[in-house]
């Protein structure tokens, strides 16, 4: 049980640093790996932090190894969080699609 805590809580962090810093992680990234578009990594980054935000609660209910309260926190977290940091996101992956 401790494990799919930790798991849920490691992977919510990781989806808000990945949501709020994508773009500064593309550029770390391009600086690192220079073959690949700065919008690729910023469309993976963009996508895999709402797809972990979707997920966790998911993966949480499906185990059922995590308390009822733990998974309600878990969901509530995950609403309350992630919508307005895939919003955020989602609108830094469209301006650099649309060249703005």
């Amino acid at each position: 049980m401790i494990i799919s805590n930790v798991f849920a809580v490691v992977s919510l962090i990781t989806a808000t640093i990945l949501g709020i810093f994508g773009q500064h992680l593309s550029y770390f990234l391009n600086d690192i790996i220079d073959g690949v578009n700065l919008s690729t990594y910023l469309t993976f980054i963009t996508f895999i932090s709402i797809a972990l935000f979707i997920v966790v609660p998911i993966l949480t209910f499906i185990s059922k190894k995590v308390q009822k309260e733990m998974f309600v926190l878990y969901f509530i977290a995950s609403v309350l969080i992630g919508i307005p940091v895939s919003f955020w996101s989602y609108f830094v992956w469209a301006m650099w699609m649309s060249g703005g």
